[in-house]
């Protein structure tokens, strides 16, 4: 039988007319796609062996390739958008800027660079190194505005908590405290978490950016560690996630407004940036690629800026005690001073002393409130 199914994939499996064996799998769980799909393909190879034609690639058949060898944590996401673009695309050369761009025109800027991505990406794979087609179109990519970040204050994050269901708590807490994304959270296992060293780690499949990452363990994730215990005996937590309705109710009665649950990573790396924790320590212990991925936190944190801008307030402060005191020699010993007397201009060079460890990154949630 040329189709055939296994589980809930469709099949197909043919000898084309020089007697060359085809077999794929075809990414649909309909019997009468899957026939579509055969009789497309086998017609095409029929005309590419009989007449000389030179073979149009499916679709379906790069997007099949793209996501059995792509090694991404998104994976979901871009099984969604391959959906979304078969929808408009039966071969590959039926694939062009101009109708990426018609498919993408009513979605915001964000998802339709999403859905234009995961389509760039499997181009170039057909492009350059499956063989596919000779060349990949060149797709426009939208400018995104600056998302602006999110975050709670200590008080805020505590009352938060208090105001979830309390199966919830732990998890949550974990989640401010570490960082961690939701997902990473409830797959943690205890086989995971070093409680005497005071450290977790997560596996490479586990992280985005397939590397293992560090998680240091302050006293909040320990305290949220403490009471998960004895819920699992391999699982930390032995839940799903807060469904909609668990989640928007505990906001109201916190208080709180435009947060969803993944806005407690950018509250820990906003405490964390507020507190001094240089960049490079906040991309290891987050997990980020690079660290241009968390310099939009950058901006929190102008303590370090302080010096440089009291190197120009004389100003103010100068003219007010020259004019007080009516002796323009006072003033201009200041504007010696200022400038390093006769020598020139003094500069200043301060110095950094880099933190050895987490330790000195921790920041603790303020005590958790009683709702009433």
């Amino acid at each position: 039988m040329s189709i055939r199914r296994r589980g809930d994939r469709w099949f197909v499996d043919f000898y084309t007319s020089s007697g060359r064996r085809v077999r794929e799998v075809v990414e649909t769980h309909d019997r009468k796609e899957a026939q579509e799909y055969h009789d497309r393909l086998k017609a095409e190879l029929w005309r590419t062996d009989r007449l000389g034609h030179k073979p149009r690639v499916p679709f379906a058949t790069a997007a099949a390739r793209w996501l059995r060898e792509a090694q991404k944590a998104s994976i979901r996401n871009d099984a969604l958008h391959i959906e979304f673009w078969r929808a408009h695309f039966t071969y590959l050369d039926d694939v062009t800027r101009e109708a990426a761009d018609l498919a993408v025109a009513k979605m915001g800027d964000t998802n339709a660079n999403r859905y234009t991505a995961t389509l760039r990406g499997i181009m170039n794979k057909a492009a350059n190194e499956w063989g596919m087609i000779e060349k990949a179109p060149k797709f426009r990519m939208r400018e995104e505005p600056d998302r602006r970040i999110r975050f709670l204050t200590h008080e805020d994050a505590a009352t938060l908590i208090a105001s979830i269901a309390p199966r919830h708590r732990p998890l949550l807490r974990l989640l401010f405290a570490t960082g961690l994304r939701l997902g990473a959270a409830l797959a943690l296992t205890w086989q995971q978490i070093d409680l005497d060293r005071r450290v977790a780690w997560l596996h490479a499949d586990q992280s985005k950016n397939r590397k293992p990452v560090p998680v240091p363990l302050n006293q909040d994730a320990m305290q949220a560690l403490q009471e998960a215990m004895g819920r699992h005996r391999v699982r930390v937590f032995d839940q799903d996630r807060p469904t909609h309705t668990v989640w928007r109710n505990a906001l109201k009665r916190a208080g709180i407004t435009d947060f969803r649950i993944h806005d407690c990573r950018h509250t820990w790396a906003s405490w964390h940036v507020q507190a001094g924790t240089p960049l490079y320590a906040l991309q290891e212990m987050g997990g980020w690629k690079t660290v241009e991925m968390v310099r939009k936190y950058a901006h929190l944190a102008a303590e370090h800026l302080a010096e440089h801008a009291a190197r120009i307030g004389f100003m103010g402060t100068a003219k007010a005690q020259s004019s007080d005191s009516g002796d323009a020699s006072d003033s201009t010993a200041a504007g010696k001073s200022l400038i390093g007397g006769e020598g020139g201009i003094r500069t200043h060079v301060g110095t950094f002393d880099a933190p050895s460890d987490f330790e000195s990154h921790r920041v603790c949630i303020a005590p958790t409130q009683t709702i009433q």
